[in-house]
């Protein structure tokens, strides 16, 4: 059950991460949309003699580094779509359309950062692992009561019947049976009872050891995710601020161009930022469906 749920916690990871790459490829394109209307407006006013040719150059050289980056962005979401593909077990050939949008994708997680507390779901001692552990804590238990048992006499009762006439009736044949009871015991084994019984205590102490030691392991795991989630929810809270005050930046930095009171150099240098302001809004909401994600996993949601 554990191997279960890590599978479909690495699926919501391939998920997202191709979604990711995906929309990061459509934020380099309109980017690019952007960096040619600056090309057609600076030649349009050099053509008035409002600037030089270099304006429409310099816009010339970022469209050209801004499509370099999208190549490379280009092939990392095709390979991060071929990765969930796989995982999904789906041949590479497969039509995959991912239509969710980061922005308004529903979080996986069961357990946010207020009801984890109190849900019976977000508890991690129905982890599958933890399960295990304890499983075989009673699997060790039940052993020290064996081996105690062993030292106990045994006591034994059988029965025969045996009939040999030519038809069924007892009245006409001739038959025997028997009863028995036996008891079996040795006191005298050369303390090797003992031995086994100290030697399933021992293995029980140690089944009860690892366990402790898994529970605890779990517990570190649960207030990383929850301190990851936190930051990551932070994360995404000033990552949108961000993109918002870089769109407010460009349309300032183009109307000042337009009016001829800011060189080309400023509006590139706004619209760069303001694409990486989207890319880094984009990483920032990828990485809060993973962190609720993550925080699943260290409760064991996924695993039932």
């Amino acid at each position: 059950r554990r191997a279960a749920g890590a599978t479909r916690f690495f699926t919501v990871q391939a998920y997202t991460g191709a979604l990711l790459a995906e929309r990061q490829v459509e934020a380099l394109d309109a980017a690019l949309e952007a960096v040619g209307s600056h090309v057609t407006q600076a030649e349009a006013m050099h053509e008035q003699g409002l600037v030089t040719g270099l304006d429409a150059r310099m816009a010339r050289l970022k469209a050209s580094e801004i499509q370099v980056h999208r190549l490379s962005a280009s092939a990392q979401a095709r390979n991060a779509l071929s990765g969930l593909k796989a995982l999904l077990n789906l041949p590479d050939a497969t039509d995959l359309i991912l239509s969710d949008e980061l922005s308004t994708l529903t979080s996986p997680s069961a357990c946010s950062l207020t009801d984890a507390e109190d849900s019976s779901d977000c508890s991690w001692d129905r982890r599958g692992d933890l399960a295990a552990y304890s499983a075989g804590v009673e699997a060790a238990s039940k052993g020290v009561k064996k081996a105690w048992a062993s030292q106990l006499p045994a006591l034994a009762a059988f029965g025969a019947v045996g009939h040999y006439a030519q038809d069924a009736s007892f009245s006409n044949g001739s038959g025997d049976w028997t009863v028995g009871i036996g008891l079996s015991w040795n006191p005298f084994n050369g303390l090797a009872g003992i031995g086994a019984v100290r030697a399933a205590r021992a293995e029980e102490a140690a089944v009860k050891a690892e366990r402790d030691a898994a529970y605890l392991q779990a517990e570190v795991e649960v207030l990383k995710a929850r301190r990851m989630l936190e930051a990551a929810q932070e994360g995404a809270e000033v990552a949108s601020g961000a993109a918002a005050e870089a769109r407010v930046a460009l349309e300032q930095a183009q109307a000042r161009y337009a009016s001829g009171t800011a060189p080309i150099t400023e509006l590139l240098d706004v619209q760069a930022a303001s694409t990486n302001a989207t890319l880094s809004e984009l990483s920032a909401r990828r990485d809060l469906l993973l962190a609720h994600a993550a925080l699943d996993l260290a409760y064991g949601v996924f695993d039932r």
